[in-house]
């Protein structure tokens, strides 16, 4: 047999990477994100528009802190002093977090 991959083989390398990348986003990894975040650590970054931080992380998310200028409780929340964040992966909320502590979403 020589060294290549099959394509079956290949697609499931695939689909290994990506559920890994799906795993690695469990509340102690978002936590240390969150403690980034707000404790200012390398890796934060801000958006050009409207001046949020955020931290990416794996498989396509970012934990972005909550914009508090928003009207919402979670706005008011942040305005009183909580720290107040969000993990979105393509337009979607998969997880709160409310001083350190995860709610997943989904």
């Amino acid at each position: 047999m020589s060294g290549r991959l099959d394509s079956t083989a290949f697609v499931s390398k695939v689909d290994e990477a990506w559920s890994m990348k799906e795993s690695d986003l469990r509340p102690g990894v978002i936590q240390i994100a969150f403690e980034k975040l707000f404790g200012g650590g390398r890796g934060v970054e801000k958006f050009s528009t409207s001046g949020l931080r955020f931290v990416k992380l794996e498989g396509g998310a970012i934990l972005v802190e909550q914009n508090p200028a928003k009207k919402s409780k979670w706005a008011q929340l942040a305005n009183s002093g909580h720290k107040v964040a969000w993990v979105i992966r393509d337009r979607k909320y998969l997880a709160r977090v409310i001083d350190g502590e995860v709610i997943m979403l989904n």
